[in-house]
């Protein structure tokens, strides 16, 4: 069984880096090598340029990626965890019923709902707008019952509801502010510039001739493989990118996250 989820992840893994763009650059880079080739086309470009014009932005914007995807995974969880802390207050508060408490862990989950198909989904803003109205309308409820609680459970109560409002707020800032998008259009464009400038150097400093007679099909795989990695690397950055849409390998696992019903405490 294990074996087979772990194959299942590989494929995944693999599958994640190949799109259409890497076709196109593989594509683009074996023509522009012939046509340099064939024209002795011989322009000396020092590789370095690719540090500072590639690989430094593209990485850069791979960890800017990660480093949102873990600031997800943080609110995430302590969204999670503010649900449970109103259930419990709730729960603990004298007088307070069962259908009571049952009313109100039920409009908790509705609004974890309502959010998390907003994470996954959604990309209208007045959908969030909804669950800010959702929200309100739990506050009120919460605050109905204001007579059975005394000054400590009431501030408690108010005090983790914000709590959790904001962890939703940061949460909906995390989705719609991604990584700079003009960077990684830059990183983009430079990655199709990029065979342009590498093949030169390729051919110009005869770097395979150690393979004797094997010298011309081990430049053109050098070539391909350099565009391969750089497109492939962008590919990595733009699955990670949202941490939400459940589509990539790395995204939140917000099944095993979300509040259900077994979280009631009278279950």
């Amino acid at each position: 069984m294990n074996n087979t989820i772990l194959t299942t992840l590989m494929k995944k893994a693999i599958i994640s880096t190949l799109n259409y763009r890497v076709l196109i650059i593989l594509i683009e880079t074996f023509i522009i090598f012939l046509v340099y080739k064939n024209y002795q086309v011989n322009v000396d470009v020092d590789f370095f340029i690719f540090s500072i014009a590639i690989v430094f932005p593209l990485v850069f914007s791979i960890t800017s990626a990660y480093q949102r995807r873990q600031d997800s995974i943080i609110e995430f969880s302590k969204f999670r965890n503010k649900i449970i802390d109103i259930s419990n207050l709730m729960y603990a508060v004298n007088g307070f019923k069962k259908n009571d408490y049952n009313r109100i862990f039920s409009h908790l989950l509705t609004i974890q709902e309502s959010f998390l198909a907003y994470l996954i989904d959604g990309n209208d803003p007045a959908v969030f707008k909804k669950i800010r109205l959702q929200r309100k309308g739990l506050f009120k409820e919460i605050i109905s019952y204001k007579e059975l609680f005394n000054e400590r459970e009431k501030d408690s109560i108010i005090s983790v509801k914000n709590e959790m409002f904001l962890s939703m707020e940061k949460l909906n800032g995390l989705k719609l502010h991604n990584t700079p998008i003009s960077l990684r259009r830059y990183c983009l464009i430079f990655i199709y510039i990029s065979p342009l400038l590498f093949n030169t150097k390729l051919i110009s400093e005869h770097q395979f001739q150690i393979f004797i007679g094997f010298d011309l099909p081990v430049s053109v795989l050098f070539s391909m493989l350099i565009s391969f990695i750089l497109m492939a690397l962008y590919n990595i950055q733009d699955y990670i990118e949202n941490p939400f849409d459940q589509k990539g390998l790395d995204d939140l696992k917000i099944d095993a996250l979300k509040i259900n019903e077994t979280e009631n405490l009278y279950q």
